[in-house]
């Protein structure tokens, strides 16, 4: 419940992606002073990202590039590219593809980092 209101783009404001501001708090949690650099680099690796990588419901899912850390940016690309409306099942699926992605990202960030 801690990040409910981050869904949609913090109280689905459409802003900053949820996964990535709570990945951000998470790499705060160990990262120390590498937090900066490393959030930088999660949200770099997200505007470049061929997303979604997985899609078990909708296989043959349209993969766009959001070109920006915003959650309204994110998502109208791929529901223009899909066709679909935002309230989808579609882009559901798609959005929980991403935040797979995004802790598979932070998880390899912090790995090399860290251990």
């Amino acid at each position: 419940m801690m990040y409910r209101s981050f869904a949609g783009g913090f109280a689905l404001e459409a802003s900053l992606c949820g996964t990535l501001a709570v990945a951000a708090g998470f790499i705060g949690l160990v990262a120390g002073d590498k937090q900066n650099v490393l959030v930088k680099e999660l949200f770099d690796w997200y505007k470049l990202a061929e997303l979604p990588v997985y899609n078990p419901d909708y296989p043959d899912h349209a993969i766009t590039v959001a070109e920006s850390t915003l959650c309204y940016d994110s998502v109208s690309k791929f529901i223009e590219k899909e066709g679909v409306a935002f309230g989808s099942s579609e882009r559901s699926s798609r959005c929980a593809g991403v935040a797979a992605e995004v802790v598979r990202t932070t998880a390899t960030i912090l790995n090399r980092e860290l251990i």
